[in-house]
């Protein structure tokens, strides 16, 4: 019986939140599921207009962080990201607190679009992010605060060029 209250609330409060909050700014035709809607980077919106932050300058007394990024094709889909730092931790147990020089987590961004936050050295890119020809695959080091580390007004980043054709899709 108590399973069957918890599935009752359950439904009721999927019901209240799709009714509030909209599912998807895409138009689907109909019999159309979400699952069925291609993804359009086009239609997503820019995450760096959304998400600025100013840049935050590492300490000249400090290690100065570096970044580097490989990218391996993966069987099944896309490409697995190895990002590769140097004066640098992963620290996602304090996202969003106060910086501490050469700590925090990465950005990735696609042809300038920015698709994730990533607290270690692995990423898995999905396909259905990258278009087909010439892709532009970034990442940067960014502080607890989502700032990005700079040295020399210059983002601590590095960038990978991936081409996409039918054949390997």
């Amino acid at each position: 019986m108590e399973k069957i209250a918890y599935l009752v609330i359950g439904a009721a409060m999927a019901i209240v939140v799709m009714t509030l909050l909209p599912m998807s700014h895409m138009n689907k035709s109909p019999g159309m599921t979400d699952t069925d809607m291609p993804m359009d980077m086009s239609q997503m919106p820019n995450m760096d207009a959304m998400h600025q932050h100013p840049p935050r300058e590492v300490s000249p007394e400090l290690p100065m962080p570096s970044v580097n990024h490989l990218m391996f094709p993966d069987m099944m889909d896309g490409f697995n990201i190895q990002i590769l730092t140097s004066n640098f931790s992963f620290t996602p147990a304090a996202i969003n607190r106060a910086p501490v020089d050469n700590e925090g987590h990465a950005h990735i961004y696609v042809n300038g679009v920015k698709i994730a936050r990533v607290y270690s050295d692995w990423y898995h890119l999905p396909g259905t992010i990258l278009k087909m020809g010439d892709n532009e695959v970034r990442v940067t080091l960014n502080a607890n605060d989502h700032s990005e580390w700079t040295v020399d007004g210059v983002p601590v980043s590095s960038v990978v060029r991936v081409q996409i054709s039918a054949a390997s899709q």
